[in-house]
């Protein structure tokens, strides 16, 4: 069994003066992606779920597939998961824990956008939803070392913990960017896994810290979503 992973950032309307800006992609499209995974069977499952999966601890249902989302937006609740419910789908969150119910200073060719605070993910977690984190600063952590580097990873896991009440057990890499290095200092943290924008499917041999996701954005046809999936399928992960 080979499990794909989609990334999704800002399920909103594209920006008239950014419409090239691929944190975005508009609620019909999500819908229509939606709609295509699940005419082909595919059912939704966290990244929890794969990793609980690949330690031997869980099944997973046929076809799985787990959609995950960057910087935990407030379109995830208030667009992207009502329109996840129709299928009954969970989703995976990644929050940054320094800029919980705030907004962001990173994204130059959009608004800001506020983040999910601290009650929000306590809600999505209560609903059959995952949090994980997704540093505390929102740097890339590729070339941290030390302190800084144990900032983005360990203190953004303990701010979680501590705000959500539950195990922060996932990590994604802004921009995807890692090195070996990284990797081994993000298990060290106490992540069980964790997630990069490589583009392959990941089965029980995948190592689970280089976890693949196909990061998606902008008004992608859900056909061409449908073929980008069935490559990642082809695609042999590298550990």
């Amino acid at each position: 069994m080979r499990v794909p992973m989609l990334c999704y950032h800002r399920i909103e309307e594209l920006p008239p003066h950014a419409p090239g800006d691929t944190n975005f992609v508009p609620p019909a499209h999500f819908a229509a992606h939606l709609a295509a995974l699940a005419r082909l069977g595919f059912h939704g499952v966290t990244v929890n779920d794969v990793l609980e999966w690949k330690a031997g601890r869980k099944a997973l249902p046929p076809r799985p597939i787990a959609i995950t989302f960057d910087d935990a937006y407030d379109s995830v609740v208030t667009t992207a998961l009502p329109l996840m419910s129709v299928h009954r789908w969970p989703a995976t969150v990644y929050a940054i824990s320094g800029y919980l119910g705030a907004r962001n200073t990173w994204d130059q060719g959009a608004s800001p956008a506020r983040h999910l605070d601290a009650a929000a993910l306590r809600t999505l977690l209560a609903n059959g939803h995952d949090v994980g984190s997704h540093t505390r600063h929102h740097k890339r952590v590729r070339g941290l070392a030390g302190a800084d580097l144990h900032e983005e990873l360990a203190s953004s896991k303990d701010d979680l913990e501590q705000q959500l009440g539950a195990a922060c057990t996932s990590f994604a890499f802004p921009y995807g960017s890692h090195n070996r290095a990284v990797l081994d200092a993000t298990q060290a943290a106490g992540y069980h896994g964790a997630c990069t924008l490589k583009r392959w499917a990941n089965g029980r041999r995948t190592n689970a810290f280089r976890l693949g996701r196909l990061s998606v954005g902008g008004p992608v046809p859900a056909w061409l979503l449908l073929a980008k999936v069935a490559k990642l399928m082809l695609t042999p992960a590298a550990n």
